[in-house]
């Protein structure tokens, strides 16, 4: 239901116009970025019964006429029988209001669709399924993911074969999708194993019937023993759009923009100082591959995706993620990277709106759109490595879309089983057991190497927080160039760039993840009783020699190079000529901050979290500086965790008023910032009542959290 703006007037107010009830069939009308439970499920859109609607040798339904449905009613309640209050708030009644449908309004004549009994049968079974959805039927449970996924995952059923139109498997192409440009950095051929995996739930909406989610069709539940649902159409456009003869764009096809009019940003228009959204329903189906195979509540989440939030992910990357996640979404239009994208698109555009005083807070975000996606991405993720036995490279994307999703939420959502997805999918490719894993590393696609870096990346921060030490650090260490505890190379570190993803350097990355093990290990050693301090402060100094002699100097000239895809580059709003965020001087900074935090944080696990000791101090005036040469923005967001142990380190007030001023000059509605200054806030009170080391990890143990400082 698309979302529109109700003006209140007086009960006794004329009835709306004859227009107000529009001639098309309300389960093709416009929707947005509303709640799945608020959006009609879609009708047919087979081109000849749709223009067979307007026939005028059909004949009339008969709508019988009770008490309940009187003349002045609505035409959504005369439609259902029921009654209408006939309390007109714009073009809707109050009672369609309450119940979250959408109103046909009023009008003296029938509109002409309702002479179509197949229209009229499916746009009353859309109502029943919504309200059962909504839970609004009386005697009847609301439909959930909870309920769905609670039954057992057997990956050899089949799809109820009723919920298939035999039209439907010619919207999709089924020849292996080829997606191989050396520009763009990604090649992914899908295998006829992959095909045939995926071939029962290629062409479905999710959650609704003919789903992925299997378990969906074990539910007992009335809404299916409905005969009119029969007759929906899965495939179907939420928009009508001119002449109703737009058809679905195959992956293969061939389509010009010149010959549709179309305008691609269609969601909304970014600007420098903020986001404005335009809640109009979006202009036709631009001409991208994606598009075929989703229903049109995906495909404007996706667009959307990549309109506005795939900005705000690994800013350091360059355009390769973006790209590998665009193929896949044209690979399986509703697999587990879609709706990952979708959870991502819907979440954020929620917390826009929200922080524009646009609409309140969801008191049931377990009910939402974004949770519904997420979970259906979760859904097809766990079903996935039943049927494979393991993740494949396209899962392990959806899971970093999963993270991001937990980051955008300020980790309400729990990270740690999309991390799991991470790892076991880099165990699958054998680079822990690899004798050369660095030239192994060398042989792997772009997308691959990007996730192998994102996993050592998030094992290594993740461990700083959670009471484990990094799982990869073997892996990491070898990687640079170890050899069975001595380093291969006296002058430097074998290069990794994990800087082109993170923003901090090789060198700081694996100074931060051995200080991290050492920082267990101590605790394993007080616990025992046998922690050795000429052991602790010589493993320490081997970690700074080390982090101080293989400083590393950037080249920035190796940051990617690889273009948009070009079916993604009219989504783009930078223009020719300007320079590149973030800036190679921003890269450069950034890179010192992190440096200097891994030697902050190696000399509180030496000296405990002492901010009188002079190192850390001394470490803490440093990263100060750093970050006021460093101008305020959206890099911040990589700063989390410079930011909050430095913050922590500090009993100056100037200090402390400095770093939350940084994370107070961040939208608080997007990602992991106020979880952060609650963290750095607990640190100080907690401090200032009781003196003595306060450790960063604890704090966060305390408080029940499970923030990720990326």
């Amino acid at each position: 239901m698309a979302y529109r703006s109700h003006t209140s007037s007086p009960s006794g107010s004329q009835s709306p116009s004859a227009t107000a009830s529009s001639n098309v069939s309300p389960t093709s009308r416009p929707t947005s970025l509303a709640p799945l439970n608020m959006v009609p499920a879609p009708e047919d859109t087979d081109l000849s019964s749709r223009s067979s609607r307007t026939t005028p040798n059909r004949h009339p339904v008969d709508l019988p006429r009770g008490a309940s449905a009187s003349k002045g009613g609505c035409w959504t309640c005369r439609l259902r029988r029921k009654k209408c209050d006939e309390q007109r708030e714009g073009e809707s009644c109050r009672t369609c209001i309450r119940l979250t449908i959408e109103c046909l309004g009023w009008g003296p004549k029938r509109p002409e669709w309702m002479r179509d009994k197949q229209a009229v049968e499916a746009y009353k079974a859309n109502i029943k399924a919504q309200l059962t959805r909504a839970g609004l039927i009386r005697g009847q449970p609301r439909t959930s993911l909870v309920h769905a996924n609670s039954a057992p995952i057997l990956p050899s059923q089949t799809r109820p074969q009723s919920y298939h139109r035999g039209s439907a498997a010619g919207i999709t192409s089924s020849s292996p999708l080829h997606f191989d440009h050396p520009d763009y950095g990604y090649r992914y051929v899908d295998t006829s194993q992959e095909q045939h995996q995926r071939h029962n739930h290629h062409n479905m909406i999710p959650g609704m019937p003919g789903s992925s989610n299997s378990a969906f069709h074990q539910m007992s539940d009335p809404l299916y023993n409905d005969t009119g649902i029969n007759g929906l159409d899965v495939n179907a456009p939420f928009f009508p759009y001119p002449s109703q003869s737009v058809t679905p764009i195959s992956s293969s096809s061939s389509v010009t923009t010149d010959s549709l009019n179309l305008e691609f940003p269609q969601l909304g228009s970014h600007e420098q100082n903020g986001f404005e959204f335009d809640l109009r329903a979006p202009s036709p189906p631009p001409p991208v591959p994606f598009i075929s195979g989703q229903n049109n509540v995906q495909g404007d989440h996706v667009i959307y995706y990549f309109e506005h939030v795939r900005k705000i992910q690994y800013m350091f990357a360059g355009n390769t993620f973006t790209n590998a996640t665009y193929s896949l979404i044209v690979q399986e239009p509703r697999g587990a990277v879609t709706n990952a994208v979708c959870a991502l698109a819907s979440l954020h555009f929620t917390r826009m709106r929200v922080a524009q005083g646009l609409e309140a807070p969801d008191p049931n975000p377990e009910h939402s759109n974004a949770t519904y996606f997420h979970d259906e991405a979760y859904f097809q993720l766990d079903t996935a490595k039943q049927m494979r036995g393991s993740y494949i490279e396209s899962d392990a994307v959806a899971a970093l879309h999963l993270i991001s999703f937990s980051q955008l939420s300020g980790c309400t959502t729990d990270w740690q089983p999309a991390f799991s997805v991470v790892s076991e999918w880099l165990a699958h490719t054998g680079l822990l057991v690899d004798d050369n894993p660095a030239l192994t590393l060398r042989g792997l696609s772009p997308i691959a190497q990007l996730l192998v870096k994102a996993a050592l990346w998030l094992d290594t921060f993740s461990s700083l927080t959670q009471p484990r030490p990094p799982k990869f650090l073997r892996l990491l260490k070898r990687l640079m160039g170890e050899r069975g505890g001595f380093w291969a190379d006296a002058d430097a570190l074998y290069s990794l760039r994990m800087d082109l993803l993170t923003g901090c350097p090789d060198e700081a990355m694996l100074a931060i993840a051995e200080t991290s093990a050492l920082a267990h290990w101590k605790a394993t050693e007080l616990r025992n009783g046998s922690l050795s301090y000429r052991d602790l402060i010589r493993r320490g100094d081997d970690i700074e020699q080390r982090l101080r002699h293989h400083t590393s100097q950037q080249n920035f000239g190796d940051i990617d190079q690889a273009p948009l895809h070009p079916n993604l580059a009219q989504t783009s709003v930078t223009e020719s000529g300007v320079v590149p965020f973030p800036s190679n001087d921003m890269r450069r900074q950034v890179a010192d901050v992190f440096r200097e935090t891994a030697v902050m944080y190696l000399h509180t696990v030496l000296n405990n979290s002492n901010p009188g000791v002079r190192e850390i101090s001394e470490c803490v005036e440093i990263v100060v500086r750093l970050m006021d040469q460093l101008p305020s923005s959206d890099i911040d967001r990589a700063l989390m965790f410079p930011v909050c142990l430095a913050g922590c380190m500090t009993n100056d007030s100037t200090r402390r008023d400095f770093f939350k001023g940084r994370l107070q000059l961040l939208d608080g509605s997007i990602g992991n910032v106020m979880q952060t200054r609650l963290v750095m806030e607990a640190v100080w009170q907690k401090r200032d009542v009781n003196g003595g080391a306060v450790e960063l990890r604890d704090t966060v143990r305390e408080r029940g959290l499970t923030l990720l400082l990326v």
